[in-house]
């Protein structure tokens, strides 16, 4: 088994020929990659599918999708992806493979990338990982025809924001790509899923905001109070009940209208 950090590539490129220019533009590629050219366009396609989508979720499944069809990098693909610091992740996933084998996070440590080649499945023991989770990974992946994988981490320049995972039924297959294109393509996916995760929190911000002045206002107008005699009202019940303040102010509105 192979398994090797993705940022130290010396030793995998060593001795290699490297494609040039012309031949990237027009000689298409075994993975189904080919015209880089076509790629970029599809990578742009990607990002205007994940702007225009309706919720975070929805634009984490277009990725995943995108990864093993428009894109084909992979296989089977798994994002997890938070869009806040005391929220659930968001996970995606494109077929019942990757649901099963789920991402690679707990064994990525505080490498940005993790690229591992299953040259030989029964061969566990020539992993630089040697826990039992790692080894078991590994024997699920096997079972299911998994024989490469490539893991990257999901960042911003302001902050981390989840993990992709690919996984394909070929050996070598992430190596079969241009230098540089994975990264890139991550780089791009990153960026617009920041962008789409900036805009779902901007909108519930606002949402939130608007459904705390209007309960601020059901309780000054039921109770005949002041806006700060309202809010000390609320607080205080969302403490005593140990329920979210919004979640105490949805229930006023909704009850108030019904």
């Amino acid at each position: 088994m192979k398994n090797s950090r993705a940022n130290d590539r010396s030793a995998a490129t060593e001795g290699v020929a490297l494609p040039s220019t012309e031949e990237l533009v027009t000689d298409p590629r075994p993975n189904g990659v080919g015209d880089t050219t076509a790629f970029a366009r599809r990578l742009v396609t990607l990002a205007e599918e994940v702007g225009t989508s309706g919720s975070v979720e929805e634009a984490a499944q277009r990725v995943v999708d995108a990864l093993v069809g428009s894109l084909s990098l992979c296989d089977h693909a798994f994002l997890s992806a938070r869009t806040g610091k005391n929220s659930s992740p968001v996970t995606a996933y494109s077929d019942d493979v990757a649901k099963q084998l789920g991402d690679s996070q707990v064994f990525l440590g505080s490498a940005p990338r993790l690229h591992v080649t299953l040259a030989d499945p029964g061969s566990y023991s020539l992993t630089d990982h040697s826990d039992d989770s790692w080894n078991g990974f590994l024997e699920r992946a096997a079972a299911l025809n998994i024989r490469s994988l490539y893991a990257a981490r999901l960042a911003s320049a302001e902050r981390r924001i989840g993990l992709i995972t690919m996984y394909s039924t070929s050996l070598e297959s992430f190596d079969r790509h241009e230098p540089g294109l994975i990264t890139v393509a991550i780089d791009h996916i990153a960026i617009e899923l920041q962008h789409r995760i900036e805009v779902a929190n901007l909108n519930r911000a606002l949402s939130t905001r608007s459904l705390i002045g209007t309960a601020l206002g059901i309780l000054m107008e039921r109770h005949g109070i002041s806006e700060p005699e309202a809010w000390k009202l609320l607080s205080k019940t969302s403490q005593e009940l140990n329920i979210r303040l919004v979640d105490i102010c949805r229930r006023l509105v909704n009850g108030s209208e019904g």
